[in-house]
């Protein structure tokens, strides 16, 4: 007599049973429920993955509507120079669109260094001592202040250590200063890295005997005398003169009244010996600001463009069939199909995961109706979306929006602010709340999306994982299923524990009727003979 283990392969003694197979049969109504469990799990789980989905695609597009709350977008400006060579520009949306006159005297400097000459007299170059003393070192230590306006720093010159030693302790010092050596040329380079009269550069030995050669800066490595004195050697701010008013500044780079100019050259005819003279002297150049009418056409084509993706792909969830014919594969289904055709069943089985969802249609209808509802807080006639031509398709196209840029370049050559009054209008009342009739259509959809995003995270979070989305109603319905299959598992482990056993006892008293068998049989045998 022989007995397998619980749910193993049933060694059969007398019975001619074949128990496993008995007892899977047995168990195919607890294996339907674990397995109906499974599926509805499953497709909770393709619903939550496309809730997030959706809640990252409008959120990618709700960043883009920010955009067009701001006046760089709305109201773009270009810039043209007459003279490049003196000047170019930019503008943002704060600039008047008026021409601008612009004389250049001078333009900002720095300081900037070279040795004059060659500067190694040793043998070699690897140490301070070889380069510049032929190998006897000077006495003592050689310690200076390097200072570029306020700031300053005092190092110590290790005469043991390299000439790049010496560059890399000035480049780290932190007082916008660099240095380098050029070991080809055999010169030493200094410069500031900023620029106007306030930049300097100041060398001044703090200590050092006469061994080290007189001032280590000026008579080794060869630079300007002036920078070894305490007032060193300054820059010098652009000067110029912008309609008609003489300013400075130290950078050739600077923003006034929303235009960033950036000088490239002194104005041709500037000459003289004083500034004043230059700016008199020197042929203005004009710089034009004007309204950027393509740009504002381009921005929002790009913003329909952009609305239309997400919407279609919203539609296309909305309508996309649900074949509730095709629940999800089990395990055991899976195993007796071909891949192919797991894959075409799997496709119709997360189709239609968000048809007709309400969350998803009432943003539909919130991004609609931010271009279609006029904007109440303005009076003149382009109050709405379809007044500077962006209009609604066909109601077969799902509110798909169309832009008319003639009627947008109409609308702005007779108000060059129209889109910043139509998209960025705020629609604060007095009090601070928002007036949704009053607000552009960029608030509109900006706020009106994150209303729906918080409605979207209710339901589904923000991440596919339940794991990591304990709040939703998605991940508690998830959650709760999970425990149901753990309890149904255990159930289905009692249930068939229970089969197994009965039918081990079953075995158990058939080879005992069996043995009692024989022993009669062998018993009426014995007293025949």
């Amino acid at each position: 007599m022989s007995f397998s283990s619980i749910g193993g392969t049933y060694g059969l003694s007398g019975s001619g049973m074949d128990i496993d197979s008995i007892v899977t049969k047995l168990m195919m109504g607890q294996q339907a429920k674990s397995d109906a469990l499974l599926q509805k799990k499953t497709v909770l789980e393709w619903q939550k993955t496309s809730y997030n989905t959706v809640y990252d695609d409008i959120n990618n597009f709700r960043t883009t509507t920010f955009n067009y709350k701001l006046q760089g977008t709305l109201s773009p400006n270009k810039v043209s120079s007459s003279n490049t060579s003196v000047v170019t520009a930019t503008a943002n949306a704060e600039a008047a669109d008026v021409n601008h006159s612009l004389v250049v005297a001078q333009l900002a400097s720095g300081v900037n260094l070279t040795s004059a000459s060659n500067v190694t007299t040793g043998a070699s170059k690897d140490t301070i001592v070889n380069q510049f003393y032929d190998g006897v070192a000077p006495t003592g230590l050689y310690k200076f202040t390097i200072a570029n306006g306020a700031a300053s720093a005092s190092i110590t010159i290790d005469p043991n250590g390299s000439i790049n030693d010496l560059v890399s302790q000035i480049n780290s010092a932190g007082i916008n200063v660099k240095a380098s050596y050029d070991s080809t040329l055999d010169r030493f380079f200094m410069s500031t890295t900023n620029t106007g009269s306030s930049a300097g550069l100041s060398i001044v030995k703090t200590e050092g005997d006469a061994s080290w050669g007189g001032d280590f800066f000026v008579d080794k490595l060869k630079l300007p005398s002036d920078v070894a004195t305490t007032t060193g050697i300054t820059g010098l701010n652009a000067e110029f003169k912008l309609d008609g008013v003489h300013l400075s500044q130290a950078s050739n780079t600077f923003s006034i009244s929303g235009v960033t100019y950036s000088l490239t050259g002194v104005s041709p005819g500037a000459t003289g010996a004083t500034i004043a003279e230059k700016l008199d002297s020197g042929q203005a150049t004009t710089i034009s600001v004007t309204n950027d009418t393509d740009k504002a056409v381009a921005s929002i084509q790009s913003l329909v463009d952009s609305y239309n993706k997400i919407l279609a792909d919203i539609n296309g969830k909305l309508s996309e069939t649900r074949y509730k014919d095709f629940p999800p594969l089990t395990d055991a289904q899976k195993s007796v199909m071909k891949e192919s055709d797991i894959t075409a069943w799997e496709a119709k089985a997360k189709s239609g995961m968000l048809r007709n969802d309400q969350t998803l249609a009432s943003l539909v209808n919130t991004m609609r109706n931010a271009f279609s509802n006029p904007v109440a807080s303005i009076t003149g006639p382009y109050n709405s979306g379809a007044s500077i031509g962006i209009t609604t398709g066909t109601y077969t196209e799902g509110g798909k929006l169309y832009l008319n840029t003639d009627k947008l370049r109409t609308a702005l050559q007779d108000d060059p602010d129209v889109l910043s009054q139509l998209f960025g209008a705020s629609g604060k009342n007095p009090d601070g709340t928002i007036d949704p009739s009053s607000q552009g259509i960029a608030g509109r959809l900006y706020d009106g999306i994150k209303t729906k995003m918080d409605q979207v995270a209710q339901i589904a979070g923000t991440t596919a994982g339940a794991q990591y989305d304990t709040k939703s109603s998605f991940a508690k319905r998830i959650t709760a299923y999970n425990k149901q299959i753990t309890n149904a598992a255990d159930r289905f482990d009692k249930v068939q524990t229970a089969y197994y056993k009965q039918f081990n006892a079953m075995e158990v008293a058939l080879q005992q009727l069996s043995s009692q068998n024989s022993w009669l049989a062998s018993q009426f045998g014995n007293s025949n003979g």
